[in-house]
């Protein structure tokens, strides 16, 4: 618990006015919810002894509906400021995880899944923001209830309140020494909720997939079962609470039966009255929910410890790729050369691709081909600082890319993916993600350049119109080109088509071909494809293999001499004059 709290004491001296103050609150309510009790005591012996009068009763009515009336107003002031704490701290602790989550290398989100890290970010958060307030409240509060209890049970009679209290702090050792067996059991439970919730966003996120192929019984059953884990894991929990947490009850009553008979007892005897007697037993029954609440604490306490610790996990991770102490700016370049670069994934045991040597130019149109799984996408995504080369430097005007910023090495870059991911907003507020401050001109001449144009005529509502999630009402080729039209905004130095033509025509990719040399002339491209015809007017094609460099040139240099770049055009275009015929 000591950990949970160094890692929050940064809120906890942000706030300590206010919680010095609500403690003090709660506190005060602890102590004065004693009182009606003892008012009512007074009543009884008054009543017996017949000393009761009009005046004496009016003032312990006015005092038995005036400490509660104390407590609702009271309360209210608690409630409101121990919320307002839980909502900042909620959304302080969601600002930096998220901020701490763009700071993260893709190295992290290869070893965690989505379903774990939104996980992390809703359960687990929650659970340090009730540490910092109904927790703390239910320490504060019960054992201010507790002790302001005992204290009243003890003037009345010492030896009365020993014997009536004797058997409940040892049931509570003992029912939190069989809890505390079970604290790696909560961990794993918050492993199988994580895995429930990737399964669930899975089966969201590839409906249409999952249609498509007919495949909705076998990911229903596969969904069904992450989900019947997980409320099984909770019924083991909830199976030993049921069978622990009713043991503390029998005690209770034990205790709360020899405060009955003894207490009867000593009426008889007239060490305490009637009325004493009333009370005392008030204020045992007030022990029975603090002392439960305090014995459900460990239970807290065990999922708090394991929520602090997956939440600070990532927390807690250091990006291998960042800004160096002395990182200098980047706004243009000159060239980039890559010398002897080599790269393997984090998890990997092969390098992807192998000793690569070549220089980019600005303002050249390169290409890239090669077969699948060649290598193409992770040489290009070099220049994206998602990892650092495994051996091997890339320089950018004789300076090793490390020695940048990586926000300006990323705003030299424009990158379009294979993979579109577009959100559920507009057309031009899905463009805009590529430059928030661009202008309308600026939209205009990205979505020129990506030949969407003639798409916007066939849209409900045209630029404006809601794009769904992923994409799901657009076309492959519509996809696409949005994608590129959101990366030309950007207007960057470095434009990286990864296969990104590839579900368009053989027109439309002309099109865009064309006016990429028109509008980029004096900036980089870097096409990634598998039709020729879309990197055929390169200034430098680069043919990868198995990870490596097997030959470099002009798409006429590259068709002098046998090779893997001529017999597959020619296959290609054979296959395209079959085709036509």
């Amino acid at each position: 618990m000591k950990k949970v709290f160094n890692h929050l004491k940064w809120f906890f001296k942000e706030n300590k006015y206010i919680y010095i103050a609500i403690f003090s609150l709660l506190l005060f309510i602890s102590i004065i919810q004693v009182f009606p009790a003892k008012f009512l005591g007074i009543v009884i012996d008054k009543i017996t002894e017949g000393s009761l009068n009009y005046q004496n009763l009016i003032l312990l009515i006015l005092g038995l509906f005036g400490f509660p009336l104390m407590k609702y107003l009271l309360n209210r002031i608690y409630h409101y400021n121990i919320h307002r704490l839980g909502h900042d701290l909620l959304f302080k602790l969601r600002e930096m995880y998220i901020t701490h989550l763009f700071e993260l290398d893709n190295e992290t989100y290869e070893k965690y899944t989505k379903g774990d890290l939104i996980a992390r970010a809703t359960n687990d958060m929650n659970n340090l923001s009730i540490f910092a307030t109904s927790f703390i409240q239910s320490i504060v509060f019960n054992t201010g209830t507790i002790i302001a209890a005992i204290v009243m049970m003890t003037i009345i009679n010492p030896l009365l309140t020993l014997a009536s209290v004797f058997f409940m702090p040892i049931a509570i050792f003992w029912l939190n020494r069989r809890r505390l067996k079970k604290r790696k059991y909560y961990k794993k439970h918050q492993e199988i909720y994580a895995n429930m919730t990737e399964n669930v966003l899975e089966s969201i996120e590839g409906v249409k997939t999952i249609r498509a192929y007919k495949q909705e019984e076998n990911d229903f059953k596969k969904t069904k079962k992450a989900i019947d884990d997980d409320v099984n894991s909770w019924w083991y929990i909830l199976k030993f609470e049921s069978i622990y947490g009713p043991l503390f009850e029998l005690v209770y009553a034990l205790c709360y039966f020899i405060g009955i008979g003894l207490g009867s007892y000593f009426v008889i005897e007239s060490k305490i009255s009637t009325g004493d007697l009333v009370t005392f037993l008030m204020y045992v029954g007030m022990l029975y929910a603090p002392l439960i609440n305090l014995s459900n604490m460990l239970n807290n306490i065990n999922t708090i410890n394991i929520s602090d610790e997956r939440f600070f996990e990532i927390m807690d991770i250091e990006p291998n790729v960042k800004d160096i102490d002395e990182a200098i700016d980047v706004f243009k370049f000159k060239e980039i050369e890559f010398k002897n670069v080599s790269f393997k994934y984090p998890f990997d045991n092969f390098d992807v691709i192998k000793n690569i040597t070549f220089t980019i130019k600005c303002g050249e149109t390169i290409g890239i081909v090669g077969p699948t799984g060649a290598g193409k996408s992770t040489l290009i995504r070099q220049l994206l600082r998602e990892f650092n080369v495994s051996s091997g430097e890339i320089l950018i005007d004789g300076n090793n890319i490390e020695n940048y910023k990586i926000e300006d090495v990323h705003n030299l870059v424009g990158y379009v993916p294979q993979d579109h991911i577009l959100f559920r907003r507009s057309v031009d507020e899905n463009i805009l993600i590529g430059n928030p401050t661009a202008s309308i001109n600026k939209i205009n001449e990205a979505i020129t350049i990506a030949d969407f144009k003639k798409d916007l005529n066939s849209l409900p509502q045209g630029i404006n119109t809601l794009v769904s999630e992923y994409g799901s009402s657009l076309s492959g080729g519509q996809k696409q080109r949005l994608s590129i039209a959101r990366a030309l905004v950007k207007d960057p130095e470095i434009l990286l088509l990864d296969d990104s033509l590839s579900a368009v025509d053989a027109l439309t990719e002309k099109n865009i071909i064309s006016k990429l040399k028109e509008f980029r002339k004096d900036k980089t491209n870097i096409i990634v494809a598998h039709r020729f015809s879309a990197i055929k007017q390169s200034d430098k094609i680069i043919v990868l293999q198995d990870g490596k460099i097997t030959d470099i040139g002009t798409h006429k240099e590259l068709l002098s001499y046998d090779n893997w770049y001529k017999s597959q055009y020619l296959k290609q275009i054979n296959n395209e004059v079959l085709e036509d015929e």
